[in-house]
Order: structure tokens, then C-alpha cells, then sequence
């Protein structure tokens, strides 16, 4: 394999030469008039160019986005199916790519809840847009021999038959997993009430807490494979990402270098530091002060760094070894789950809101909300012949944890989340998609009291004061989705000596290279425009 440099007044362009190319230029006799005039290889270069990118065209993976057909709107996690037991999932946006050349591709089968399934060859596609069709199903078009069930009814059968319609037994599936971890700096405020020190006035505090990085975002991104059922698994990862953003914090690391300085300057080598909230207090030594701010000044050394990358990935494996295992345990029938449905039915209010085909199967949609204090609310999809669930979508209607005391606050206030699963030929159902979003409001609303003290100088002992009130509110959103693909088994991976022997990279900007070539969920916008913010 080798290239050529192509130069024209359009730049220079660089053309690979692959077997398909010389393959090619073999066939024909005028390459051996390549090397004796300078018309043949003109002529012979522009034919390897148009060649070669029209091979490049055929060779790289499909990609495409499915839409509602009559509000234009995406529609996410729609199965797009391109052979038999093989297909890929729509990301958050409704798009999906395939790793598969355009060539081996013919015809794509996509099915959605709520929508008719539709079969489109790929040369008829107009920008790769696939459209879908809303589904109406009037109940006396359909054939029941249990319709008149009532929504309790239905789940009492499917929690009945859990057992059965779940016992998956030992399988091996390809995975994909990605964690999004997202930091929202809502409020922080230090609004100074007295200050003996001069320079340390409220401007500084407004000017550091503007400096303060108010919204952050990292992702680590998993594939691999994993073998056994819903309660047990083993995990073998092939390849890892992880998107950091260490954020930029040069302004504020020049103003807290201010407010060091300042302390320096007007604050004895020899006092010592007594901080206080409230009745909470801790004495400080100065020394013991500026030393430590010294070492997180500091810069890292390559061994430092370099350890910095390993905790990465050691993080990376720790959070697929912990989180594919729970997603798939702590399924809807799981009692020791946080979404306690089929645990408390009878907590619950539901309602049979119509019928959809789902996986060529007809299903109940049944709505359900809180009676009482429970905590959910959702929607289920049900299939009416052996009353196994095929999708969940749940959100929580209120705060599952709250915690306040001496002006600190929590507020567990996100938990939802997405169950798919699919309908194997033997009716079970195995794992398709899972998608699960835990958020978190901290608040700080506390006095800040720092009070200079040294025992040496002749009469009074307290030679400075700073009196502040804080106000910090933040959130987090982590949210975790994990693919599991049908096909996997064919490919699974010869055993590793290490579960760490994989291909590992970190990110400051998204680079979709990196997954080419696996089947993977799209990532959404904020994903794509991910850039790391470097001071």
C-alpha cells in the first residue's frame, strides 16, 4: 500500500493507492505508457483520482437519520434493521450510522414505537432521510381474546410470567456504553460582611466568582463484549475513549494567586488561621497554609501526568465494570431497584392508552402515574400474546432524597430513564437498549469567618478579620446508555491476558476517527462540538 501526491491549482491532493486502484490500471494496456509521455500520465493520474474516490464513497460506513413523516421531527432509539438479526439503534437526534460498506447494504427495515415499520432500499434514499409513518390502531380492527383485561390485569400476567419470558440463560453480545457526565454552576456568591484587609474587598470576590467555570461536560465511551444474563456478567472491553475537560481556570488561578499574595503580605509567618461557620470551626497554621497552596500550584511532572492517564482509564474500566452489570441487573422487575414499579403495583395508577405494533408484535400501551408518594411516572409497552414487557420510559415526578442541615443542602432530583428490549425467535427477551439519567442539586448557604490570631505579638492577639457569606448552587446530570447488539456473538473477541489489554485514548476534542469502523449510537451535538477548554 502506498500513495501519490497529486499538486494542481487547487492544492495538493494525496490519493492512496489501495489493491482495488492498481488492481484496476492493471487491466488496462495504457499504463504501460505511463512512464513515456506526459499526456498518458496526466491522464492516467485524473483516472486514479476519480477512481479512487468513488472507492473511497463505496467503502465508508452508511449514515442517515429517521424522521417523523408528517411533524419532521427525529425520532430516537428506532431500530434500523440491515439483515437478518443484525441492525443499530437511533441516537437522542434519530441519527444512526452502519459500519458496513455502501455495497453490502440493499435494504433497511426500521421499526419505532407508534410508527409503521417501513422498508426503504437505500438507492431510493434522498439525503439519507427515512421517514416513518404514525401508527393508528383502532381496537375494532384488532382481534383480542383478552381485550377486556384491565391495565392491572395485564401487568399482574407480565410480572407472572418475568421468569419465563426473561430466563435469557448464558448469551455473548458486542456492546457499546457511553457515560455523560454534566456540571451546571448555577449560583456562587461570597459577598464580604468585614474585611481589615484592605485589598481583599468585594470586588476581588466578584471578579473570582465570575472567573468560576460555570458549566462543564466529560464522556467516556466503551466497546466491548460481555457474556451471561441479567444478573450476572463478565465484561471484556476492546476499546475505550474518554472525553476530559480538565476546564480553563487561568483567571481564576490569577486571582486566587492574588488573594494568596494578599494573605502573604498582610498576615505574620508566625499566626495562625482560625476558620469558622457558624459554631463549626478548625485552626490553621499559616505555613501549613501557604505550603499547601504551593503544591497546587506546582506543575505536573511527566510521571504525574502520566499517572493522570492511567486513573483515567483505570476509571474508564471501573465504570463499565460497575455500571453495564447494574443497568442490566436492575431491570424493571428487580425489587431492590430504584424504580420500583412491578415491586408496588399497587402504588400505581394505570390506564390502557391504546394498542401499536412494536417488533411485529401487538402491544397494550399503558400509561402509568403515582398514587400517593410513589415516585414515578411512565409508559409501558406490552405485548398482548405473552404479556412480556418489550420498552419502559419512566421520570420521576419528585425528589427521591432531600437532605438539609446548617445551610447544606441535597437534592437527589433526576431519575429516569428507558428499558428495550427484543423478542428473540424463541421469545425471550434479551437486552437491546438502556438508557438511565441520575441528577443532583448541592447548595452551600453558610457565613465564612476567618479570624488572623498570633500569641507572640505583645497585646492583642487577633491582628485581622474576614467575614463572608457563601452561596453555591450546583447540579449534576450523569447519564449512562449502553447498547447491546444482536449479532455480537459472531464476533466476540479472542480472551485478552489482561482485562486492561485494550486500545485507550483521551480526548480534548471529539474525534469521530476513533469509532470507524464499529457499530456505535451516534453521538448527539453536544458530544460532536465537545472541545476541552485549555487555558
Amino acid at each position: 500500500m502506498f500513495k501519490i501526491i497529486l499538486s494542481s491549482f487547487t492544492g495538493n491532493q494525496v490519493v492512496e493507492m489501495t489493491p482495488q486502484i492498481i488492481d484496476f490500471c492493471n487491466k488496462f494496456p495504457i499504463v504501460s505508457f505511463y512512464k513515456k509521455t506526459i499526456i498518458m500520465k496526466k491522464f492516467i493520474l485524473a483516472l486514479l483520482v476519480s477512481f479512487s474516490l468513488a472507492a473511497q464513497a463505496y467503502c465508508q460506513e452508511f449514515s442517515g437519520k429517521v424522521l417523523d413523516q408528517k411533524t419532521r421531527e427525529a425520532i430516537p432509539f428506532a431500530t434500523v434493521q440491515y439483515a437478518a438479526n443484525r441492525g443499530v439503534i437511533t441516537n437522542d437526534e434519530g441519527a444512526f450510522s452502519i459500519n458496513r460498506p455502501v455495497t453490502q447494504l440493499k435494504e433497511l427495515k426500521i421499526s419505532s414505537v407508534g410508527y409503521k415499520t417501513r422498508e426503504v432500499d437505500i438507492a431510493d434514499l434522498a439525503d439519507n432521510i427515512i421517514y416513518l409513518e404514525t401508527d393508528i390502531i383502532q381496537l375494532d380492527d384488532v382481534f383480542l381474546s383478552d381485550k377486556k383485561l384491565s391495565a392491572e390485569e395485564i401487568l399482574e400476567r407480565a410480572k407472572e410470567r418475568v421468569a419465563e419470558n426473561y430466563n435469557i440463560g448464558n448469551i455473548n453480545r458486542r456492546f457499546f456504553f457511553r457515560e455523560s457526565n454534566l456540571n451546571k454552576v448555577k449560583t456562587f456568591d461570597l459577598d464580604i460582611q468585614e474585611s481589615t484587609i484592605e485589598d481583599i474587598d468585594q470586588k476581588l470576590m466578584d471578579s473570582i466568582s465570575a472567573s468560576i467555570p460555570k458549566s462543564s461536560d466529560s464522556y467516556k465511551e466503551v466497546l466491548g463484549d460481555f457474556s451471561g444474563d441479567y444478573t450476572r456478567q463478565k465484561v471484556d472491553i476492546i476499546k475505550g475513549a474518554n472525553l476530559h475537560n480538565p476546564q480553563s481556570t487561568a483567571s481564576l488561578d490569577k486571582l486566587t494567586d492574588k488573594l494568596d499574595r494578599i494573605f502573604k503580605e498582610n498576615v505574620k509567618p508566625d499566626s495562625y488561621l482560625k476558620i469558622k461557620s457558624g459554631w463549626l470551626g478548625v485552626k490553621v497554621d499559616v505555613d501549613e497554609f501557604s505550603e499547601e497552596n504551593e503544591k497546587e500550584n506546582k506543575k505536573p511532572t511527566k510521571e504525574e501526568i502520566a499517572k493522570s492517564e492511567e486513573e483515567k482509564k483505570q476509571s474508564l474500566v471501573s465504570s463499565a465494570n460497575s455500571k453495564i452489570p447494574s443497568l442490566l441487573s436492575e431491570s424493571f422487575w428487580d425489587e431492590d431497584a430504584e424504580f420500583d414499579l412491578f415491586d408496588r403495583l399497587n402504588r400505581y395508577k394505570f390506564k390502557v392508552a391504546g394498542y401499536t405494533y412494536l417488533d411485529n408484535s401487538l402491544v397494550y400501551v399503558i400509561d402509568f402515574e403515582p398514587k400517593g408518594g410513589s415516585d414515578f411516572r411512565g409508559r409501558l409497552y406490552v405485548n398482548t400474546e405473552d404479556f412480556g414487557v418489550h420498552r419502559i420510559d419512566y421520570a420521576n415526578v419528585k425528589p427521591l432524597k432531600k437532605f438539609r442541615l446548617l445551610g447544606i443542602s441535597s437534592i437527589d432530583d433526576v431519575y429516569r430513564g428507558k428499558m428495550i428490549y427484543s423478542r428473540d425467535e424463541n421469545g425471550h427477551y434479551l437486552p437491546k437498549y438502556f438508557e438511565q439519567e441520575v441528577g443532583e442539586s448541592f447548595g452551600i448557604d453558610r457565613p465564612l469567618q476567618l479570624i488572623e490570631k498570633n500569641k507572640n505579638v505583645v497585646g492583642r492577639r487577633k491582628q485581622n478579620e474576614l467575614d463572608m457569606d457563601i452561596l453555591i448552587k450546583v447540579s449534576q446530570l450523569e447519564k449512562y446508555q449502553l447498547v447491546v447488539f444482536n449479532d455480537a456473538g459472531e464476533e466476540m473477541q479472542a480472551p485478552k491476558e489482561s482485562s486492561e489489554d485494550f486500545e485507550y485514548q483521551t480526548f480534548k476534542k471529539y474525534d469521530p476517527e476513533f469509532w470507524k469502523g464499529y457499530n456505535i449510537i451516534e453521538p448527539n451535538a453536544a458530544i460532536r462540538e465537545f472541545t476541552a477548554i485549555t487555558e
